[in-house]
């Protein structure tokens, strides 16, 4: 008899926890290291050696907000790493418009991170720019990612190649010094413009995005049952316009009781204004506006913001690194070094600019003559709402326009 052969099977097993290209069979971007043995465990042991023999990354960052800031914080990860960062502050339509170029063109990108727009982020995928690596996967610091933010970016589903870096919030803001019992409802909004008359300021949907965000919010409010189509981004535009018809009725109505006692204002700003002046006790603000501006003395110190029960809409812009760099584990260190606990303290104290790590405490890291200026952490999780399809948005506004602004 034969003694049957034996054959010893070798199988190339990945660790456990390593990451797979997102949307393709292989990944989009070089690296020195091996992307498919990569995990969030190994991450630092495996990325540092090769991230330290790079240098001059290029980091673009649309948020004129944060421009001061993050110039702070690249020269601080230069001084702990050796890695220089050019940090350079651009239009983020612009710097849109010109990594699609270059990608088309088959040009070396410009820039090797981009903190851009997240309505950008669809048509960055798109054309390629976006390395395919899903960085809330990857990333140490992003293992606590909010889940509604964390794959997808205005309704884009990019299954975790943007990391959410910044979150903003609409808001009501309050002079506390002169009421003390903020409207909590938009039914106690009616009720307080009615006994205050022309103390209420709301941003004109169509010239601001806390007007814009409000009626969104009274969209989710007085008509839920729209509520698979305010987050169905597929819409046609004809088919969002149908839409916004089909669901505005009841905010209309409520608009029209409401109209007689508020002031609208033309800008986010004019409204913080109308605010800071005393010609409005309640406003419809951003909360990192709101921040920034009373940190700088701006708004009375007496200022405070608060969310409605049934929820207001607040949104963010992501990081993602782009796939022509020749430097992806300078750029993936760079990264998850932004979500860190100290940067994402540091832009919540400094710009009002919220985190998207959802076990990161704020309380008692933030002073409280800052954190006055914030709404609770509890508050923020228990009312915020992702905003809605802005092709509904849209539509909506221009009826708000003709049917409220105009008569």
């Amino acid at each position: 008899m034969i003694a049957p052969l034996l054959f010893l099977v070798v199988i190339l097993v990945a660790p456990v926890g390593a990451v797979s290209p997102v949307g393709a069979d292989k990944f989009n971007v070089r690296a020195q290291i091996d992307l498919s043995k990569l995990t969030r465990d190994n991450f630092t042991a495996m990325v540092t050696p090769a991230a330290k023999s790079q240098s001059g990354l290029v980091f673009y960052d649309f948020a004129d907000t944060l421009c001061e800031l993050l110039a702070k914080e690249s020269a601080e990860f230069t001084q702990q790493t050796g890695i220089a960062v050019k940090h350079v502050c651009v239009d983020g339509d612009t710097a849109t418009q010109q990594l699609i170029a270059e990608a088309q063109a088959g040009k070396p990108a410009s820039a090797d991170l981009f903190f851009g727009p997240n309505n950008s982020m669809r048509a960055l995928t798109k054309a390629g720019v976006i390395a395919n690596l899903p960085l809330v996967d990857l990333l140490p610091n992003a293992t606590d990612v909010e889940q509604a933010a964390a794959r997808a970016s205005r309704g884009f589903k990019h299954g975790g190649t943007v990391v959410p870096f910044h979150r903003n919030q609409t808001a009501l803001a309050y002079n506390s010094a002169l009421v003390t019992k903020p409207p909590q409802t938009f039914e106690e909004l009616l009720t307080f413009a009615r006994e205050h008359s022309g103390k209420v300021t709301v941003t004109d949907p169509t010239h601001g995005g806390s007007g814009s965000g409000f009626l969104e919010s009274a969209l989710l409010k007085f008509s839920p049952q729209c509520k698979d189509d305010y987050y169905n981004f597929d819409l046609t535009k004809e088919q969002a316009a149908a839409a916004a018809q089909r669901c505005m009725a009841p905010v209309l109505a409520y608009w029209r009781s409401l109209k007689p006692h508020i002031k609208f204002s033309n800008s986010n700003e004019n409204s913080i204004k109308a605010l800071a002046n005393n010609v409005a006790l309640v406003a419809t603000v951003w909360e990192d506006d709101l921040f920034t501006l009373a940190t700088k003395g701006l708004v009375p110190q007496s200022a405070r913001p608060v969310l409605l029960q049934t929820g207001q809409v607040g949104d963010g812009d992501g990081l993602f690194i782009v796939a022509s760099t020749q430097k992806l584990e300078a750029a993936l260190l760079y990264a998850n070094f932004l979500m860190s606990d100290k940067v994402q303290i540091d832009k919540l104290e400094q710009t009002g600019s919220r985190t998207a790590r959802v076990n990161l405490q704020t309380k008692g890291k933030i002073p409280e003559k800052l954190a006055k200026f914030l709404v609770l952490d509890t508050m923020y999780h228990e009312r915020t709402r992702p905003r809605i399809n802005g092709q509904i948005t849209d539509a909506a506004a221009d009826l708000f326009v003709k049917e409220i602004i105009a008569k």
